[in-house]
């Protein structure tokens, strides 16, 4: 009797390790995960201000690592699979240092509002800046570029929020040479 129960027990451990085996091989495989770098911090850069000099905010509904799209007008989801190399700060730091490099001498401060895409196929890029150009209020402004996706996926995204974050900077940047 025990001989017999020693056996069915094997049999039920080798039973379930097969068909845990079995389930773990018919699993489907996980995602890779895409990093991405704004395409035009892949140009060279003539200048450089210091990061004293240019100083960038983000809000945290825009989320650090993902990639965000805004599927309805109360939901905003952040990609898993689809990131930022570096993280989002970073790079966007990198570009306003790199970009608007006239007067490094005296400080510009960056807070963006909004950095993603929707599903009406729009990059979207909003917010607000303060330049101190040396009088008392110094100078300020906003800037909102809405720029239609060329490509669909995150592909297409990620060029369309380069495009519209660049249209921002120069926006800025005029304001700022008048």
């Amino acid at each position: 009797m025990i001989q017999s129960l020693k056996r069915t027990i094997k049999l039920m451990v080798l039973a379930v390790s097969s068909l845990l085996l079995l389930a773990a091989c018919g699993a489907a495989p996980s995602a890779d995960v895409n990093y991405y770098r704004l395409p035009h911090l892949n140009q060279a850069s003539t200048g450089y201000c210091d990061e004293q000099a240019r100083q960038i905010a983000i809000d945290t509904g825009i989320g650090r690592d993902g990639v965000m799209v805004q599927e309805t007008e109360l939901l905003m989801v952040e990609a898993r699979n689809n990131r930022w190399i570096g993280g989002l700060a970073s790079q966007l730091q990198n570009s306003l240092q790199r970009r608007l490099t006239d007067q490094c001498e005296k400080r510009l401060q960056v807070s963006l509002m909004q950095f993603y895409g929707n599903t009406q196929g729009e990059a979207v890029v909003a917010g607000y800046w303060h330049f101190n150009n040396g009088s008392e209020a110094g100078l300020r402004g906003s800037f909102e570029q809405r720029v239609s996706l060329n490509n669909d996926g995150y592909d297409g995204l990620v060029r369309a929020l380069d495009r519209a974050w660049l249209k921002s900077l120069t926006n800025i940047e005029q304001q700022i040479k008048k």
